[in-house]
């Protein structure tokens, strides 16, 4: 068991790496010059050439690099352009936010997920299974941000549900209740599609196992078909549901940076919209590669319970 985490831990480092090159290659290959934005269309060339010189900008990209990653591995992200912050405070500021928006949709898009894809799969071919797969196509096809609009004027404006814009009121004093009700629109809206995905393959996992023999050796013992599922299929189907939930908080995390703008959440994805407008690279380089961590350790972290729901996954890693 030891071996097998030591083993994936390690290929976390060449695959951070690999992620970081190509973070900091998009960014610097990309168009503009964020000494033209910081300065503004009237500095004179000689204004813009200090503030490259000053910035680092002129020097090739692989010097940039690795004194960029040697700060990064000191734990300096750099200096923000357009904000005048350190970077590294600056994103692990706004990560808290990101987090909880995330998992509140995280756990609802599983808690719905599953218990639709379970229903969905017990009660193949019913107007339940049906009507399960109307709403996880619908989920799937409509865009987030469009749905986040959508919310905001049914929820917000019209039946004024729930507040629309940031974590808690304006002007006054941050409590769990104001949280709880600023965030329930935006987890929801962010929570759809993952959700009909979780829904989908929690019901053809379901399917899939009910047919196994060891499920109708389970009902010719005397367990009614309902109960053989659940304690034998679902137990099997841990493997697939596991692999979507992981793929699906990635989805979440990505996803967040369109939730957050469109309702005003200050969190990562709007402070790094922000710093893309602004061409503020180190902000842009600070954020990217949070994200990017999460990423990869919400896949490590996948892994690493693989052995745990079937140790066969051990013998063969």
């Amino acid at each position: 068991m030891a071996q097998f985490f030591i083993r994936r831990f390690l290929l976390l480092i060449p695959v951070m790496f690999g992620v970081t090159i190509l973070i900091f290659l998009a960014l610097h290959l990309a168009p503009g010059n964020p000494a033209q934005l910081l300065l503004g269309p009237m500095a004179t060339p000689s204004q813009l050439h200090a503030i490259t010189v000053q910035l680092g900008l002129n020097q090739p990209w692989p010097i940039q690099y690795v004194k960029w990653l040697g700060n990064l591995l000191r734990g300096n992200m750099g200096q923000s352009i357009q904000l005048h912050e350190a970077v590294t405070p600056l994103v692990f500021s706004k990560l808290d936010n990101t987090l909880i928006l995330a998992s509140v949709s995280f756990l609802v898009a599983s808690i719905v997920g599953i218990t639709i894809g379970v229903l969905a799969g017990l009660k193949e071919d019913t107007w339940i299974d049906v009507l399960a797969n109307v709403v996880g196509f619908i989920g799937l096809s409509v865009p987030v941000f469009w749905l986040g609009l959508v919310a905001i004027l049914i929820f917000g404006l019209k039946l004024r549900w729930f507040p629309i814009t940031g974590m808690y009121e304006l002007g006054a004093q941050a409590t769990l209740g104001q949280l709880v009700s600023h965030v329930i629109l935006p987890a929801s809206t962010l929570a759809v599609a993952p959700g009909a995905v979780i829904a989908q393959l929690t019901r053809v996992a379901i399917i899939e196992e009910r047919h196994q023999l060891y499920v109708r050796t389970a009902i010719a013992k005397g367990l009614s078909v309902n109960k053989a599922a659940v304690r034998h299929a679902l137990r099997n189907a841990w493997i697939p549901i596991v692999t979507t939930l992981g793929l699906e908080v990635n989805y979440l995390i990505g996803g967040d940076v369109l939730v957050e703008n469109i309702f005003n959440w200050p969190g990562i994805g709007q402070l790094l919209v922000q710093s893309v407008l602004a061409r503020d690279y180190p902000t842009i380089l600070g954020s990217s590669v949070v994200l990017s961590i999460i990423f990869v350790l919400v896949n490590f972290v996948i892994d690493a319970l693989y052995p745990l729901i079937d140790p066969r996954v051990k013998a063969n890693g």
